[in-house]
């Protein structure tokens, strides 16, 4: 490790040390008991809270004179323990489906105008996709992506369709005013197809899954190769619906009631 990268992660750790002393005081820490606490100096202590302070991870009561975490912290703590709990739940759902399709199963959730994905259970029968743990593909033409994209506010699915769009296969749509209808009729179907968009030879199934505030927190797909899924995919798409709908009612959604 090089002089530079020391000094970097030497700072990054500072950084975690800090939050995490301020995370364990509920009505806060002052600098003062901070600095005696993680042994960090004094002037440097201050300048990472200055920081953060603009950043608005953390908040000083200038009363007390004490540090608490703000929004910025307490939101990406939210957001990390939706996805911690959205895998969780996910994860045995994913497998039975795998087993009974004999096909690979993605989790993924949104991020700017692509998916990324969480999870994978891979089924008895082999797939050749891009699609990989962790890998951050564009929204508009991956099953899964079109999933998620689809019930987004109007104005991030504007953002996204205003950029350039790149053809990845003859079956690729990047026509701006098509993908509009494209995601109508997903909003309104209730799940997406891949026919081929992002990988040739390669066709999914996707659906949402919302949370208990009713908003979509991520999307499951079913992939194959497309000799396979045409024959099946009726079939794949019901399965994939009751599961969906299973693990949203795990995390707290309840369907809407029909009203005439």
């Amino acid at each position: 490790m090089t002089k530079e990268s020391q000094a970097n992660s030497s700072s990054i750790d500072r950084v975690l040390t800090i939050l995490e002393e301020i995370s364990n005081h509920s009505d806060g820490i002052s600098l003062a008991e901070l600095v005696k606490n993680t042994e960090i100096p004094k002037t440097t202590a201050f300048r990472v809270l200055e920081t953060l302070k603009e950043r608005q991870y953390v908040s000083l009561d200038h009363l007390t004179e004490r540090y608490n975490l703000d929004l910025k912290s307490l939101e990406l703590g939210i957001k990390g323990l939706m996805n911690v709990n959205l895998v969780e739940v996910s994860i045995p759902y994913l497998k039975t489906l795998s087993s009974s399709t004999f096909e690979t199963c993605f989790l993924g959730v949104y991020n700017s105008g692509h998916v990324v994905y969480l999870y994978k259970s891979e089924g008895t029968l082999s797939i050749q996709t891009s699609a990989k743990l962790g890998a951050r593909l564009p929204a508009y033409c991956t099953g899964i992506g079109k999933a998620l994209l689809a019930f987004q506010p109007l104005e991030e699915i504007d953002a996204v369709l205003d950029k350039p769009l790149t053809k990845y296969t003859e079956k690729t749509v990047i026509d701006r005013m098509k993908l509009y209808e494209v995601l109508a009729d997903i909003r309104l179907k209730g799940f997406s197809l891949d026919d081929e968009e992002n990988e040739e030879g390669l066709t999914c199934v996707a659906r949402p899954i919302f949370n208990y505030t009713g908003n979509i927190i991520g999307a499951i797909s079913v992939a194959g190769p497309t000799h396979r899924m045409v024959s099946k995919i009726d079939r794949v798409n019901e399965e994939l619906a009751h599961v969906c709908l299973l693990i949203s009612r795990r995390l707290g959604y309840i369907e809407p009631t029909n009203t005439k």
